[in-house]
C-alpha cells in the first residue's frame, strides 16, 4: 500500500520543538504562547504557526541539484529531468494540504503518489503554490517580561488578518503569499533565492549538519523572476510574476526494497505570522500579518514495519 505522510517539522512524531527554535526565548512560551521574539509590548514581532496550509503539485527525489544557483542565475528553468529526478507526488493542478498541523495531518490523493524506486538521492525538491495560509495567537507581556502577569487577553489571528480575543483553538487561517525572500533587498539584487543551512535560526533541528534549503521564487515558466517592485526602504519589494515556491534540500534519501510509503516533512518556522502588538503598550494586539521567507520540506522513506 501506498502511503504519504504530511506533518510539519514542528510538530514531529515526539511532538517536540526543535531544539534551535527552542534556544528563542520569548515571552511567555511556557505560558501558552507559540515560539516568538516579542521582546518588547509595542509594535509587530514574529510568532509561529499553529495552522498552516499550501497548495503542492510536485515533490520529487534527485540523483542532482534541479536548480543550481548558476543555472537559476542564467535564467534557465528548473531541469527536473537532467536532474535525474523522480517523482513521489505530482499533480498539475496542484493540490491542498489542509491544515498540517492538525491532529489528522494532511491527506492527499493516492493516484497522484508514487513510490520511487530503489536507490539513493541526494536532493528533494518540492513545487508549492505561492500562496498559503497561516494562523496563530499571541498574548502580550509588558517589555517582553513574562514575570509579570500578561498585559491583555489572549488574541487570535482572525481570516481578515485582524485579531479577536479568544483560545488558541479558535485561531482562524489568514492569506500569505511568497513574493521574494528579502523585501529589503530589490528583485533584481537575487531576492528571489535563498540558501540556508542547519545554523540558521529555525533550521536547526530541520536539516541535520552538512544539509542546505534552496529556495526559488519562480514564475509560470519555472525560472526565477529578476524584475520587481515595491520598497526597498520599507521592506516591501516584492519581485514581479511571482507564481511558485520551489525549495530543494540537499538531503540524502535511500529507498529500498522494503519502503511502502513517503513521509513529507514541511518546515513553517517563526516568523510566517506575525502579531501586531499596536502603540500602546496596551497589551491588545491590533492584527496578524502573514510573511512569506521561508518553508523547507525533505522527505523520510517508510518501511513496512512502521
Amino acid at each position: 500500500m501506498k502511503k504519504l505522510f504530511l506533518s510539519s517539522a514542528l510538530l514531529a512524531a515526539s511532538l517536540t520543538i526543535p531544539s534551535s527554535v527552542k534556544a528563542i526565548d520569548g515571552p511567555g512560551q511556557s505560558l501558552g504562547n507559540t515560539v516568538n521574539d516579542c521582546n518588547t509590548s509595542i509594535g509587530p514581532c514574529n510568532v509561529t504557526p499553529t495552522k498552516f496550509s499550501t497548495k503542492i503539485y510536485r515533490v520529487a527525489l534527485c540523483t542532482s541539484h534541479p536548480m543550481e544557483t548558476a543555472a537559476a542565475e542564467a535564467g534557465l528553468a528548473v531541469d527536473w529531468d537532467g536532474s535525474g529526478c523522480v517523482d513521489v507526488y505530482n499533480s498539475e493542478s496542484g493540490e491542498e494540504t489542509g491544515d498540517i498541523f492538525s491532529e489528522t495531518g494532511a491527506t492527499l490523493s493516492a493516484e497522484n503518489i508514487t513510490i520511487p524506486n530503489a536507490g539513493t538521492y541526494s536532493h528533494v525538491a518540492a513545487l508549492f503554490d505561492k500562496e498559503f495560509k497561516v494562523a496563530s495567537h499571541h498574548q502580550v507581556y509588558n517589555a517582553g517580561d513574562d514575570s509579570q502577569p500578561a498585559l491583555g487577553d489572549r488574541y487570535i489571528s482572525t481570516s481578515d488578518g485582524g485579531a479577536a480575543m479568544g483560545t488558541a483553538e479558535q485561531a482562524e487561517m489568514i492569506a500569505g503569499s511568497f513574493e521574494t525572500f528579502m523585501p529589503q533587498i530589490a528583485c533584481e539584487n537575487g531576492s528571489a533565492m535563498a540558501d540556508r543551512s542547519a545554523t540558521t535560526e529555525g533550521f536547526g533541528d530541520f536539516l541535520a549538519a552538512g544539509e542546505t534549503f534552496y529556495g526559488r521564487i519562480l514564475k509560470s515558466d519555472f525560472t526565477i523572476p529578476k524584475t520587481g517592485g515595491g520598497s526597498i526602504a520599507n521592506n516591501t519589494a516584492y519581485c514581479d510574476g511571482a507564481t511558485y515556491l520551489l525549495s530543494v534540500v540537499d538531503k540524502p534519501t535511500v529507498v529500498g526494497s522494503d519502503t511502502t510509503g513517503i513521509h513529507i516533512k514541511i518546515l513553517a518556522p517563526m516568523g510566517l505570522i506575525r502579531a501586531d502588538q499596536g502603540d500602546a503598550g496596551d497589551g491588545i494586539i491590533t492584527g496578524f500579518t502573514a510573511h512569506g521567507d521561508q518553508m523547507a520540506v525533505k522527505v523520510v522513506p517508510i518501511v513496512a514495519s512502521e
